[in-house]
């Protein structure tokens, strides 16, 4: 992804498409927003890698079977409400397709790989706004098994990865299994995306500055303390480590859940997030066993980390403070 002119161009039209499928009252409107999305998102995947054009068309027959069957769910609505929870199923599952969310998550993976940095964090975050603003229109009730799924497949399948790309796709899909259950209140639903879009920036800031791509160049990489500290804060974030930001993400899904007295949810919960905390703790330890092997010249220099470094500890108290206030 390179800053020129049609790149501007086209992340201008992909925000046109996001506000325009909030502001639909229609559904061919919502359907015109996400191709709107969708093909303005695609020339952004390009870059120099031999395997980008490869991704985009896995990408592009993806989000097409999910256009298609979004569009077959109005058809269906045209007939009569004789077929809704029939249409209610294929509208939910075609959003799930889009968000990438289990148990359609596999694409995720298969196109993270060759994607720039900036290409990848616009996919796992500003991506899923309107598929879950659609989803907050249908106000879906079948999203149990998806929301389980997704936090048993995050949590699990990223324990045997080496790939930093693959661990931020099965990240994504734990936090869309979390994120789904505050689907019904739209106002929390900002304030998660937006937590974890907040966090997703600052980690990919990092790794694009460290030109990391698996666990063990992490090790070898001889870093300034003060990015090599920024990049472990971070990732306690990501994990849900308190006070940083990710614990609060946290802790507004379980205040929902025990609200409405899901306790299965919140069991499967608090026990696939040890795991997440497990494989961050791994990233994080393998950052920190050359800590204080680092070149003389640099202990005067001045630090570059600060300020990533110090988002997450101060902007803590507002998130807290704006969740109370919920």
């Amino acid at each position: 992804m390179y800053f020129n002119s049609t790149s501007v161009l086209l992340v201008n039209t992909m925000m046109i498409g996001v506000i325009m499928v909030n502001c639909s009252n229609n559904w061919i409107s919502m359907w015109m927003g996400l191709e709107l999305v969708l093909m303005s998102f695609i020339p952004l995947m390009l870059n120099n890698n031999s395997l980008s054009s490869e991704s985009m068309i896995k990408y592009f027959i993806v989000q097409s079977v999910a256009s298609t069957m979004f569009l077959f769910s109005i058809t269906i609505m045209l007939v009569g409400d004789s077929m809704m929870e029939l249409n209610e199923i294929i509208l939910t599952t075609s959003m799930l397709i889009k968000l990438g969310s289990a148990p359609f998550h596999s694409w995720v993976l298969m196109i993270i790989e060759p994607l720039g940095t900036l290409s990848m964090m616009a996919m796992l975050t500003v991506m899923k706004l309107p598929p879950l603003i659609v989803m907050h229109q249908i106000n879906a009730k079948i999203l149990t098994i998806p929301i389980l799924l997704g936090m048993i497949i995050g949590s699990v399948a990223c324990l045997n990865q080496t790939s930093i790309r693959k661990t931020l796709a099965y990240s994504s899909i734990y936090n869309m299994g979390l994120l789904m259950t505050l689907i019904p209140s739209i106002i929390e639903t900002v304030l998660f995306l937006t937590m974890y879009t907040l966090m997703m920036l600052l980690l990919g800031g990092v790794i694009k500055n460290m030109k990391i791509n698996h666990i063990n160049q992490m090790i070898t990489s001889n870093f300034s303390g003060w990015l090599k500290l920024t990049l472990w804060i971070n990732m306690l974030s990501m994990a849900g480590f308190p006070p940083l930001m990710g614990f609060f993400m946290k802790m507004m899904v379980m205040q929902k859940m025990i609200n409405e007295n899901q306790m299965l949810m919140l069991f499967t919960m608090v026990m696939t997030s040890m795991l997440v905390l497990l494989f961050y703790m791994r990233l994080t330890f393998s950052s920190m066993l050359t800590f204080n092997s680092s070149k003389k010249w640099e202990l005067m220099a001045k630090p570059n980390g600060q300020f990533m470094f110090t988002v997450n500890i101060v902007l803590t108290p507002a998130f807290c403070s704006s969740i109370i206030n919920l």
